[in-house]
């Protein structure tokens, strides 16, 4: 038996049996998200996104929205201390260097996964810069 025999024979069963009964929504037509970028996958995506899912490279997306600030922040705080102690090899501006290098490996990790499993060049996002 193939795996689509199966399934339908699963769902009717589970019919049959009233698993479908009393849906939030039952009767009611599915709202439809107007997405552009998701093609044939639209109405999939919405029902996710309507459940509380996302694909995995949209949480990426806005898990690297979130944590980008911190990163711009440390970024920041590494530049001042370096201005501020004249010298990249004090303690305080290479520890400032040492937390943003840190920060920066982990969102940049989260940004190749991302970069990967998005679905065209256009969603990509850049890495920062390490240096």
């Amino acid at each position: 038996m193939s795996f689509e025999r199966i399934a339908e024979a699963k769902i009717r069963e589970a019919a049959d049996q009233g698993a479908f009964s009393n849906l939030p929504g039952t009767g009611k037509p599915l709202r439809e998200r107007n997405d552009e970028y998701a093609g044939d996958d639209r109405m999939g995506l919405s029902i996710l996104h309507e459940n509380g899912f996302l694909p995995e490279w949209l949480e990426l997306r806005k898990q690297i929205y979130y944590e980008r600030g911190d990163v711009l922040a440390l970024r920041d705080k590494w530049q001042s201390d370096e201005h501020v102690w004249e010298s990249a090899t004090h303690p305080i501006p290479s520890r400032s260097r040492e937390m943003y290098g840190e920060r920066v490996k982990s969102i940049n990790a989260k940004i190749d996964l991302h970069n990967v499993r998005c679905p065209g060049f256009a969603f990509e996002i850049a890495r920062f810069q390490d240096d």
